[in-house]
C-alpha cells in the first residue's frame, strides 16, 4: 500500500485506523473482574515485568540527564531528582509486591503446582504411549486387533484427572479467628457442661488402685519357689526337656556345677550378642556381689548343680539368738556367769565338782615343786 501524498489523505488513513483500533479494542466499562479472582502466575508476570519497565525508564532518565550534564544544558536540581525519585519509589513498591507477597504465597502453593505439573507430563507421558500402542495394533492382523486394543485399554490409555484433584486448600489462607490473642490448638472444642479440666501441660500419672499398704504386703509376701518350680517342670511334664551333654555344666575344675539358671542367663547372653553383634563385658567381682545380694545373698546355695534356698535358715537363726547378746544383760552372759560362779558353803566355796576337779592334787604339787627347789639351792 502506498504512502498517501497529500495532507487530507494522510488524516483520512489515520482517522480510520483509529476508529478501527477503538472497535476492536474492548471498553475499559465492559471489562469485568474475574470470578475465580487473579492467578497467582498472572500477577507475578504482571509484576515482573511492570518492574523491568520502571528500571528500564530508571536507566534512561539517568542518561538523559548524564546527556544534558555533557551538552551543558541548564536543568534545575529538583527537576532532576523528582522523575528519578518518583520511580525509584516506584521500584521499591513493586519489589515489596514481589518479595512480601507473592513469593510466600508462591511457597504455599509450590506444593499444588508441583503436583499439577507432574500431572500433566503423566498424562501427556501416557498419551504418547497409548498412541505408540494404538499404532502397533493397527499393524497387527485381525484376529488379534481386538484383543491387543482390549490391552492397551486397559494399560496405556491416559488416566483422566480431575480438575479439583489438585486444588489448594483454601484453609490456609484464612486468618484464624484467635489470632490476636492466645493461640489455641486447631480441633480443641471448649466445654459445654461446666466442668474444670486442667490444662494437659505435663504428662501424669493415671490414678491406680492399689493403696501404699496393699503394696507392702505384697512386698513382705514369700516369693515364689524357684526348686519347686523346676521340680514341677521336670518331674510332673510330659513334655520333652533338652539336657546339656555330659561335662558340658563342670566349672572350675569340677569344684562346681553349672544350674539350670546360669545356662539360662548364658544363653540369654549368647542371643543378645549374636543379634546385636557386640562383645558384653563380664562381670566383676562387686557386680556379682550385688548380684547374690538381689537374689537372696547367703541363702542361695548351689550343690550337685541345683540350687538349695533357705536350708540354712535354721542354723543362722540359732546362731542370731546364741550369738546376737554378748552383752552383760544378754541370756548367754548370765548363763556365763552362773557356770563360773562356785558354790557358798560354811567351809568355804566350793564348786559344781567338773571343774575344779583336782585342784588340790594342783596345789600340793605346786608346793612341793617350790619346797625342792629351796632345798636345791
Amino acid at each position: 500500500m502506498a504512502a498517501p501524498a497529500t495532507l487530507p489523505a494522510l488524516l483520512d488513513a489515520l482517522t480510520k485506523s483509529l476508529s478501527s483500533a477503538l472497535e476492536a479494542a474492548p471498553k475499559l466499562a465492559s471489562i469485568e473482574v474475574p470470578k475465580d479472582g487473579l492467578s497467582l502466575l498472572d500477577v507475578k508476570n504482571e509484576l515482573l515485568l511492570s518492574y523491568l519497565q520502571n528500571l528500564v525508564f530508571l536507566i534512561i532518565v539517568k542518561l538523559r540527564q548524564a546527556k544534558d550534564k555533557g551538552a551543558g544544558k541548564d536543568v534545575s536540581p529538583e527537576e532532576e531528582s523528582s522523575l528519578a525519585d518518583l520511580v525509584v519509589r516506584k521500584l521499591v513498591e513493586l519489589r515489596l509486591y514481589l518479595e512480601k507477597g507473592v513469593r510466600p504465597l508462591e511457597d504455599k502453593l509450590r506444593y499444588q503446582i508441583e503436583k499439577v505439573l507432574r500431572a500433566a507430563d503423566d498424562a501427556e507421558r501416557s498419551a504418547k504411549a497409548a498412541a505408540d500402542q494404538n499404532g502397533q495394533n493397527n499393524e497387527s492382523d485381525e484376529e488379534s486387533e481386538d484383543e491387543d486394543a482390549d490391552e492397551g485399554a486397559g494399560t496405556g490409555a491416559p488416566a483422566k484427572f480431575s480438575d479439583l484433584q489438585y486444588r489448594p486448600n483454601l484453609s490456609a489462607f484464612v486468618r484464624p479467628a484467635g489470632a490476636t490473642g492466645a493461640p489455641t490448638r486447631p480441633g480443641k472444642e471448649e466445654a459445654s457442661d461446666g466442668i474444670y479440666r486442667p490444662p494437659r501441660i505435663a504428662p501424669t500419672v493415671m490414678p491406680t488402685t492399689t493403696t501404699e499398704r496393699r503394696e507392702k504386703a505384697e512386698r513382705q509376701r514369700p516369693m515364689k519357689s524357684a526348686t519347686l518350680d523346676e521340680f514341677i517342670a521336670d518331674e510332673l511334664s510330659a513334655a520333652p526337656v533338652a539336657e546339656p551333654s555330659i561335662g558340658t555344666t563342670i566349672v572350675q575344675g569340677g569344684r562346681k556345677v553349672k544350674t539350670a539358671r546360669d545356662r539360662q542367663e548364658e544363653d540369654e547372653r549368647r542371643e543378645y550378642e549374636e543379634s546385636n553383634f557386640v562383645r558384653l563385658p563380664k562381670e566383676t567381682k562387686k557386680q556379682r556381689a550385688e548380684k547374690a545380694k538381689a537374689t537372696g545373698g547367703s541363702r542361695r546355695m548351689n550343690f550337685g548343680g541345683e540350687e538349695w534356698r533357705d536350708l540354712g535358715e535354721g542354723v543362722d537363726r540359732i546362731n542370731r539368738l546364741t550369738q546376737g547378746g554378748r552383752s552383760s544383760g544378754g541370756t548367754k552372759a548370765l548363763l556365763e556367769k552362773s557356770r563360773k560362779r562356785g558354790l557358798d558353803t560354811t567351809d568355804g566355796p566350793r564348786g559344781s565338782g567338773a571343774v575344779d576337779m583336782g585342784e588340790r592334787f594342783s596345789k600340793k604339787l605346786k608346793y612341793l615343786e617350790k619346797g625342792r627347789g629351796g632345798k636345791k639351792r
